[in-house]
C-alpha cells in the first residue's frame, strides 16, 4: 500500500542538523544502556575476585561474535524498512519486518545451539584453563541461552527506529537495563531466601533483562503502535524477503564478526601475559565499548536517515548528512581521547584494586586512545555505506582495517611486549579511515542507487 507515512519521522524533510540530533540523542542513551549489561555485570562480578573478573572478560568478545550476526540482520532490516517507508511503500515495509521477526527467532535458536556446543575449546583455545575454564563455559552457556530474547530485541528495535522513533525501544532497554541492576547483586549474592549463585547468577541477570527489554518491543509493534504495523494473521511467507534482510545483513554480520573475531585473536595473545593481563583487557574492551556508545548512537540514527533520503531520492540531502555527522564525531572522539588519555586510572578503579590489573590498564588506555578519532569518523562512514545498501564495502574495508591491527600486534609484542599489541590499533584505525574516506569521496557509494533510481522513473 502507498501512502504517507502514518507514524514516526518523515526524515526526509527539515533541518539536517535537528533530525539527525532527535534522532541520535534516545539511541546513544539506548546504547548506553544496552553496554550497561556488561558494565553492571563487571562491577559486581569484580567483587567476587580476579578470576571472575577474567572469566567474564575473556567471554565478551565470544558473545560480540554472535551478537555480530543480530546486527547485521537488524542493519538489512533497518535499511530496507527505513527505504521503503521514505518510497511511501508500507506494505512492503511490513512485509520485510515480519520477515525479520522470523528470522531473528530461528537464527537465535541455530546461534544458541552453536554456542554451547563450541563454548568449551574455543576459550581452552583463548588460553583459558582450570577453574576459570569451567566458571567461564557455565556463565557462557547461560548468556548463550539468553540470545533467542537478544535477537528478538534487535530486529524489533531496528524495526521501531527505522519509522524514525528512536524513543519507544530506549525506554523499553531503560527498563530492562533497571532489572538487571536490581537482579544482578541479589543473584550474585543472594537475597534472604535466595541463595548466592556467583558468576552463574550474573548470566540469570542479564538474560532476565534482555527478555524483558524484547518483549516490550514486540508489544508495542503487535499493538500497532510502530510506523510498520505487523499483522501476524495476514503473514505469508516470501523467501525473496528474507534473501533481501540477508543480502543486506550478512557483510554487516561478518564485519561486525571481524572486530569480535579481531579481539578473540588478540584474547589469545594477551593470554600469554597472566591472568591480570586478561582482566585488564576485558575491562578495558567493556570501556572502550562505552566511550564510542555516542558515536556509534549518531552513526544508527543516520542509517535510517540516509535510508529514508535515499528512498525518496534525496542523494544531496543523504550526503550532507554524513558530512554534518563526521563533524560532531570527530568533535566527540579528540574529546573523549583526551580524557581517555589524562585519567585512565579513574577508569579503572571502580571495578578492580588488583595494582597488575590497574597497570596494565592504565598502559592499554594511553596508547589506544590516540586512534580513537580515526575509528569513529570510520564509523560513522561505515553506516552511510551500510544505509545505502553497500554493506559489502562497509566490510572489506572493517576486514583491512583488523588484518592491519592483527599483524602489528603481531609483529610489535616481541620487541615490545604488551604495550606492542596495544599500538596496533591505533595503526589500524589510521588505515581503516583512510579507506572509508576514499571510497566516501568516490561517490561511490551513492552512484549505483541514483543511477537505478533514474531509470525507474524513466
Amino acid at each position: 500500500m502507498n501512502g504517507k507515512m502514518k507514524s514516526g519521522k518523515d526524515l526526509t524533510r527539515g533541518p539536517i542538523g535537528r533530525t539527525l540530533f532527535t534522532l541520535a540523542l534516545p539511541i546513544v542513551f539506548g546504547m548506553a544502556l544496552q553496554t550497561g549489561f556488561n558494565i553492571i555485570d563487571t562491577f559486581f562480578v569484580g567483587m567476587l575476585g580476579s578470576e571472575e573478573l577474567a572469566a567474564i572478560s575473556v567471554t565478551f568478545p565470544v558473545v560480540l561474535i554472535f551478537i555480530a550476526i543480530a546486527v547485521g540482520l537488524s542493519v538489512g532490516t533497518t535499511a530496507l524498512v527505513s527505504q521503503a517507508l521514505g518510497a511511501r511503500k508500507d506494505e512492503e515495509a511490513t512485509n520485510v519486518a515480519e520477515h525479520s521477526l522470523l528470522a531473528s527467532v530461528i537464527v537465535g535458536i541455530v546461534v544458541v545451539a552453536l554456542g554451547i556446543t563450541f563454548s568449551s575449546p574455543l576459550f581452552e583455545f583463548m588460553g583459558v584453563h582450570g577453574e576459570v575454564l569451567e566458571m567461564t563455559v557455565a556463565y557462557a552457556n547461560l548468556i548463550f541461552i539468553g540470545f533467542i530474547f537478544l535477537f528478538i530485541g534487535f530486529l524489533s528495535q531496528g524495526i521501531i527506529q527505522a519509522g524514525g522513533d528512536t524513543i519507544t525501544p530506549t525506554k523499553n532497554l531503560a527498563i530492562s537495563v533497571v532489572a538487571n541492576i536490581i537482579l544482578d547483586p541479589i543473584l550474585i549474592f543472594g537475597l534472604g531466601p535466595i541463595p548466592a549463585m556467583g558468576l552463574v547468577g550474573a548470566g540469570f541477570a542479564t538474560v532476565l533483562g534482555r527478555s524483558i527489554g524484547a518483549f516490550l518491543n514486540i508489544f508495542h509493534l503487535l499493538a500497532g503502535r510502530a510506523s510498520v504495523k505487523i499483522r501476524l494473521n495476514c503473514f505469508c511467507f516470501d523467501p525473496s524477503i528474507l534473501s533481501k534482510i540477508f543480502m543486506i545483513g550478512w557483510p554487516s554480520s561478518v564485519s561486525h564478526s571481524i572486530n569480535s573475531v579481531g579481539f578473540v585473536l588478540l584474547m589469545s595473545l594477551v593470554g600469554g601475559f597472566g591472568t591480570s593481563a586478561l582482566a585488564a583487557f576485558g575491562v578495558g574492551i567493556r570501556l572502550e565499548s562505552l566511550a564510542i556508545m555516542p558515536i556509534l548512537g549518531i552513526a544508527s540514527a543516520l542509517i535510517p536517515f540516509v535510508g529514508q533520503n535515499i528512498g525518496a531520492g534525496k542523494m544531496e540531502r543523504a550526503g550532507r548528512g554524513v558530512t554534518l555527522a563526521s563533524y560532531v564525531v570527530l568533535a566527540l572522539m579528540l574529546l573523549i581521547t583526551a580524557f581517555w588519555y589524562f585519567v585512565p586510572d579513574v577508569l579503572y578503579a571502580p571495578f578492580t584494586s588488583d595494582p597488575t590489573v590497574m597497570s596494565i590498564g592504565v598502559d592499554f588506555f594511553m596508547l589506544v586512545a590516540s586512534g580513537y578519532p580515526f575509528l569513529g569518523l570510520g564509523i560513522i562512514i561505515g553506516a552511510a555505506f551500510q544505509a545505502a545498501g553497500r554493506t559489502t564495502l562497509q566490510m572489506v574495508i572493517n576486514l583491512f582495517r583488523w588484518i592491519a591491527i592483527i599483524v602489528m600486534a603481531y609483529v610489535l609484542v616481541d620487541p615490545m611486549g604488551i604495550n606492542g599489541i596495544w599500538i596496533g590499533f591505533p595503526l589500524g584505525h589510521f588505515v581503516g579511515f583512510v579507506a572509508f574516506f576514499l571510497f566516501l569521496k568516490s561517490g561511490f557509494w551513492l552512484n549505483e542507487l541514483e543511477a537505478k533510481r533514474k531509470q525507474q522513473t524513466e
